[in-house]
């Protein structure tokens, strides 16, 4: 019986073309195919069923119904999805004659409908070959997703139910639903964005003119000039050298610049990476065969990535926060948070308020709508909990921006953390044991919760659930994703005690913690390997899984540390020079706008998208460079209209108020250089002799 439905259906799909040009009649079917559906009365009669009619009985219809997607081939291989001529679907409108007004209306107009077809008779070859075709057991059954073309009278009900009752089994149908029309919302966010605009082009237009008249602009009026905030953006600061640089330590942390960069490109990588993945691809049963090759692991493991964040920002707001502590043996928290916010919120906002009112009219496709409605309506609802940075406690599984939750456990962090380095500066090493134990219980949260909710490492569990999900459990919380943080913040202790001199050190050992670094960062990276495989990452231990999730983490931060503790110390050689180069310097400064705008990028990529595409390595890269340009140019644009535009105004109305706090922004936040201490002389009063560098 299911072999019976499978052929009728390749029947339909294959003649439905030909019955429309009566080249070809079906046995029980009549010349207009309407039969069917009408039930043998004609009363009752609503007007999707009249359009329905008056198209397959017409050649003008051709066009609506050649906008349909064909039953796909190699569904075996997973192939699951023929999305049919979307534009072509969109764009068609037939206006109808005197003669045809009885059975329909004045004009007809094509609407874009998905199609799930299950596939009953698959079900249990996908799930009882999964080794051999390559499918993971998720169970459920398989469906094929068809794209079709109604006339646009017709609700997404309306024609499931006539479907269904044709056919005799169920089918799934979701039309398109139009675009709201522009609200009062869209209407204040299209004048607020227009305004920006209209300051960006007046600013610089003053700049210009009074640099052109050899005039100094004043900083009011040039606040968004887009000439002097572009200069001071791309600016690259060279490094002078001289023979007394042998003897002094560097008053900036220059392979911090370097660190940043890299690991925003990795990020932007893997979440391209896992774009192209769940994109409607011909050959999603490659995605299997590609999990089970060693490179995939630079995708699986790249969440680390974000964990170097976590080590810079622990180990920059230590620094700053000694400093100051040093400096007045206070601090002024009210200011300091002031400043934090207003240095992470306006291009946050923007973005926000962006994705909440028109960025839905940007673009359409198949998915377009369902997408970008979805991020509409979670930023409706919880823009003030993004905000106020709780997302990852308060809407951990409806986040608006879902790549925000960062955003949050830094600025948490980032507000907790005088209670963490008061009192290392107070009591020196004795917090440090502390801080240690902080660590340790963070990274026993950890592994409790895989225990008990059963977590696996491997992205491809069945058994997540919105209550089960290792992503709302160990992955968003700030008690969870401290442990990075907090060996920052040693090392940023550590930086600070040894700041007026270099850390003497023999050749054996920094050759050794060379190779403990690299060895654990390329272990963090690819042991994980073993935890992927779609065969057996089920049987693999679950106490080896929860240790991975809570070790590799820290100990990438450790890793990463101790690079920067090299690179500072001038144990770095060619490592820290590729991590200092003036290139890093400009992509630093656009970090933060890179970050927040990566992702709306690629989420409007892989919904306008027309059609399956092949996956394959060279394909995701291709596509990776394409976004990260895109992106890039668009973080240029977002940086200059919100965010130098604030830092000058927080100049004009504190003053030198924040001087001494400015540089304790950190992670993706930077000004072009890394917290400096000014107490640092020019002086080689404190610095080892020539011949005790020799030593090393």
């Amino acid at each position: 019986m299911d072999s019976k439905r499978l052929i009728s259906w390749v029947l339909i799909f294959e003649a439905y073309f030909r019955i429309a040009t009566g080249a070809m009649q079906l046995p029980g079917f009549d010349s207009s195919w309407w039969s069917l559906w009408k039930n043998g009365s004609t009363e009752n009669v609503t007007e999707c069923e009249l359009q329905i009619e008056a198209t397959i009985s017409n050649l003008w219809g051709l066009q609506m119904l050649d906008a349909w997607g064909k039953w796909p081939s190699g569904i075996l291989s997973g192939n699951m999805y023929d999305l049919g001529h979307y534009d072509q679907c969109r764009k068609f409108e037939y206006v109808t004659h005197q003669e045809d007004a009885n059975r329909s209306a004045e004009s007809i107009r094509g609407r874009y409908c998905l199609m799930d077809v299950p596939l009953t008779i698959l079900s249990d070859f996908f799930n009882n070959n999964t080794v051999q075709r390559g499918f993971p057991t998720l169970g459920g059954t398989p469906s094929i997703k068809v794209g079709t073309c109604f006339p646009d009278s017709c609700s997404s009900q309306q024609l499931r139910k006539l479907i269904n009752s044709t056919l005799k089994f169920e089918v799934a149908m979701e039309c398109e639903s139009p675009l709201p029309p522009i609200q009062t919302k869209d209407i204040v966010a299209i004048f607020i964005f227009s305004a920006i605009g209209f300051l960006l082009i007046l600013s610089t237009v003053y700049d210009v003119c009074q640099r052109i008249r050899s005039r100094q602009p004043r900083m009011a009026l040039a606040m968004f000039s887009l000439y002097s905030n572009g200069l001071k953006l791309f600016q690259v600061v060279l490094k002078e050298r001289s023979h007394l640089d042998y003897y002094k330590k560097s008053e900036q942390i220059d392979c911090l610049n370097g660190i940043r960069v890299l690991s925003m490109v990795w990020i932007v990588f893997c979440h391209n990476y896992l774009m192209v993945i769940v994109a409607p691809n011909v050959n999603p049963i490659s995605v299997f065969d590609w999990v089970r090759s060693y490179h995939s692991m630079i995708v699986v493991a790249a969440t680390v990535s974000v964990d170097s964040f976590f080590l810079m920002s622990g180990m920059l707001v230590c620094w700053s926060l000694l400093k100051e502590l040093n400096r007045s043996s206070r601090l002024n928290l009210p200011l300091m948070y002031l400043h934090r916010y207003l240095r992470l919120t306006p291009p946050f906002a923007a973005l926000i308020l962006l994705t909440a009112t028109v960025l839905k009219y940007f673009g359409s496709g198949p998915f377009w709508n369902s997408t970008l409605l979805g991020m509409e309506q979670a930023c409706d609802k919880y823009w003030w909990s993004a905000l106020l940075y709780l997302q990852n406690y308060v809407n951990p599984t409806q986040m608006c921006l879902g790549h925000s939750w960062y955003l949050s456990v830094d600025m948490q962090l980032y507000i907790l953390s005088p209670l963490i380095i008061y009192p290392l500066w107070r009591w020196r090493r004795k917090a440090l044991v502390a801080i240690a134990a902080l660590i340790l219980l963070s990274m026993g949260c950890v592994i409790a919760l895989f225990l008990v909710y059963e977590l696996r490492l491997s992205m491809l569990d069945p058994k997540q659930s919105p209550e089960r999900n290792k992503m709302t459990l160990t992955y968003y919380p700030t008690h969870t994703r401290m442990g990075a943080w907090l060996v920052g913040a040693m090392f940023g202790y550590l930086l600070h005690e040894t700041k007026l001199h270099r850390v003497i050190l023999r050749k054996q050992f920094v050759t050794a913690g060379w190779i403990a670094a690299i060895v654990t960062i390329l272990t963090v990276i690819f042991v994980d390997f073993p935890f992927q495989q779609p065969e057996n990452f089920q049987e693999t231990s679950l106490f080896l899984n929860a240790l991975y999730e809570a070790c590799s983490r820290v100990f990438w931060a450790i890793a990463l540390g101790w690079v920067v503790f090299a690179c500072v110390n001038g144990y770095g050689g060619p490592i820290d020079t590729f991590l200092s180069l003036s290139i890093w310097q400009p992509l630093g400064r656009l970090s933060y706008c890179i970050y927040l705008l990566h992702m709306s990028v690629q989420t409007m990529q892989q919904a306008s998208v027309r059609n399956g595409s092949y996956f394959g390595d060279i394909r995701a890269v291709h596509n990776f460079w394409g976004d990260f340009g895109y992106t890039v140019t668009l973080a240029v644009v977002w940086s200059l209209a919100f965010e130098s535009p604030v830092m000058i105004l927080e100049k004009l109305l504190f003053g030198k108020a924040l001087a001494n706090n400015k540089k304790s922004d950190s992670n993706l936040l930077n000004e072009g250089q890394t917290p400096a201490s000014t107490s640092i002389a020019d002086s080689t009063e404190t610095l080892p002799s020539k011949d005790q560098l020799q030593k090393v």
